[in-house]
């Protein structure tokens, strides 16, 4: 779907409303680059060219009197909003304050607030001007989503629902950048990095810069150049907790983090989706000890070394470990300050209390 978008806005197919949200910020400086290049003649930018962020907005009012303006020497201006969800947060802006009526004047019909403004000028746009808002994170349900559904154009940047997916977007990026990737190559990088597109995509870059400029990209470019966050060192790293090695699984978790060009959130939440899913694997093993293969419909040799990480683990561990990664599903996003801020940090904290490491404190379950 953000490829069908990006390549309309190539073409010169613009909407005069945009709403694109989520963590994957090389595809969304990808679709607003294009929308920049497809928008603004050359020599007029600064004309028609308005970007403001929400978090250093006086008034709301300021975006929208540049929405209105006509262009200069062009057929359309471009208006950006970044860090939306700054100013959905809010109660009222500055105008709404300063027209509050004093002590013993009449009472006056209360101002629109932020979102009612914008609400009200998505449902009428100026049809010279492109409005771009972009937020990291949004509630699908928020009223500003349903009214750009009906107005606009919506794109939400999302991890891929699975790993055939990811293999696909991987293909498909690369026969449009011109590069020759095969299906093999192709898999090999998604069990590398997983399935977010901007790490994907990273990782492709790195792997053509090996194979060299217009060479073909084989599997061991990718294991030359790629870290490899998945299988075997998530083994590593749930192998480790299993055992209490609290050091192991800390240094373990420090090489996932430094070996990734990309932003620790990403990296948490990929970190986070893995333990999810080995920790479920591991309990699966554990209640069907006999046949594990069968229980989880994985290959022969993964399935016996998931038993036998199995055996290291109690129900008790297990249940407490699973409960803590709901906590933290949680408190990444958006639940605690601390973590987000820090959620290399977080998922130690995690590591430690499973490995009942944390002196003095009893572990949470």
């Amino acid at each position: 779907m953000t490829l069908d978008v990006l390549e309309k806005v190539r073409a010169g197919e613009l909407a005069r409303v945009y709403l694109m949200w989520g963590d994957e910020p090389i595809l969304v400086r990808e679709l607003v680059s294009a929308i920049r290049t497809s928008t603004l003649v050359v020599g007029t930018e600064s004309l028609n060219h308005d970007r403001f962020s929400a978090s250093e907005l006086e008034s709301l009012v300021q975006v929208l009197q540049a929405c209105a303006q006509v262009p200069m020497m062009a057929q359309f201006r471009l208006v950006e909003l970044w860090e939306l969800e700054t100013l959905l947060a809010r109660k009222q802006d500055a105008d709404d304050e300063a027209s509050a009526p004093s002590k013993g004047s009449k009472r006056k019909k209360p101002e629109q607030s932020p979102i009612d403004r914008l609400l009200t000028y998505v449902s009428d746009p100026n049809p010279s001007t492109v409005f771009v808002m972009v937020a990291s994170e949004l509630d699908a349900r928020a009223r500003i989503v349903q009214a750009v559904r009906k107005a606009g154009v919506l794109v939400h940047f999302e991890a891929l629902r699975n790993d055939a997916d990811a293999v696909t977007f991987v293909l498909e990026r690369a026969r449009r950048g011109g590069i020759s990737l095969d299906r093999h190559a192709a898999s090999s990088l998604v069990g590398a990095v997983g399935s977010s597109p901007s790490d994907l995509i990273t990782a492709l870059e790195r792997a053509e810069l090996h194979a060299g400029q217009g060479l073909p990209v084989h599997g061991e470019d990718v294991d030359a150049v790629v870290a490899v966050t998945r299988e075997a060192v998530i083994f590593d790293l749930t192998d480790a907790v299993g055992a209490g090695d609290h050091e192991r699984a800390l240094a373990i978790l420090a090489r996932m983090f430094t070996a990734n060009p990309v932003r620790d959130t990403n990296v948490a939440f990929g970190v986070h989706a893995m333990l999810i899913r080995q920790i479920r694997l591991v309990f699966t093993a554990k209640m069907a000890p006999g046949d594990v293969e069968a229980a989880t419909g994985l290959p022969p040799f993964v399935a016996r070394k998931l038993a036998r990480q199995a055996e290291r683990f109690d129900e008790r561990k297990l249940r407490a470990a699973y409960a803590g990664l709901a906590r933290l599903d949680r408190d990444l996003k958006g639940g605690s300050k601390l973590a987000q801020k820090s959620p290399h940090m977080a998922l130690q904290r995690w590591i430690l209390e499973v490995c009942e490491a944390l002196p003095g404190i009893e572990r949470r379950v």
